[in-house]
């Protein structure tokens, strides 16, 4: 059984062993739910989806699909500015 003693500010250190057991680091959240027996459940409060999502890889943007007709125009774009300029 672990132990710990509550401070006249109703504060206390968690214990080694429960600090390793829930994963917590400083800054993280506890969570206490209280039983109708009285028992307490500690946990640690699990990640938001936002924080989730903030660590996952981006999406990359969709390049622009072309089609023959887009295509088919830019080369006549390109085609008759370098005509234009032969004739320069």
């Amino acid at each position: 059984m672990i132990h710990s003693t509550l401070t006249s500010k109703n504060q206390t250190t968690v214990p080694k062993a429960v600090v390793e057991a829930l994963k917590i680091k400083p800054s993280d959240q506890l969570v206490y739910e209280i039983g109708t027996d009285g028992r307490v459940v500690l946990s640690a409060k699990t990640e938001t989806f936002a924080s989730v999502a903030a660590g996952l890889p981006k999406k990359p943007k969709p390049k622009p699909v072309l089609t023959i007709e887009d295509m088919d125009r830019a080369i006549k774009e390109v085609a008759v500015k370098r005509y234009s300029r032969s004739l320069s």
